[in-house]
């Protein structure tokens, strides 16, 4: 009967852990001296949420370098001019829009300048 009561005592330690841990995690209550900012799209109330935002962002990132890429490689060699719109740059169309917002990407023609339009993302 001792053996029955030091295993359980170990499984229910065990399991109050692994709840405490969950809702750190999962709450991002700042329980170690440290709240997430809020980002400026207010989206991820949790702390796995914007985890996966964060990763969003570089994903938002990566897309527009492929863009800004694409953009140089499809500029008139001869008269240095700039693709008209980024449909005619040959990305699928995944690429042309952020993958948080869905808003398409800005481009501006005479300069060959891409940015994406969803709050927080300006400096990208």
């Amino acid at each position: 009967m001792k053996r029955l009561g030091r295993g359980l005592v170990g499984v229910l330690a065990s399991v109050v852990i692994l709840v405490g841990l969950a809702v750190v995690f999962s709450v991002g209550s700042g329980i170690f001296g440290e709240k997430v900012p809020e980002r400026k799209d207010k989206q991820g109330e949790t702390l796995v949420g914007r985890s996966i935002l964060r990763a969003k962002d570089t994903k938002c990132i990566s897309n527009l370098g492929q863009v800004r890429q694409a953009i140089e490689t499809n500029k008139d060699p001869v008269d240095d001019v700039n693709p008209a719109d980024l449909g005619s740059i040959g990305l699928s169309p995944d690429f042309l829009k952020c993958p948080i917002g869905k808003e398409p990407y800005t481009y501006d023609p005479s300069t060959g300048k891409v940015s994406c339009p969803h709050p927080g993302h300006e400096e990208y």
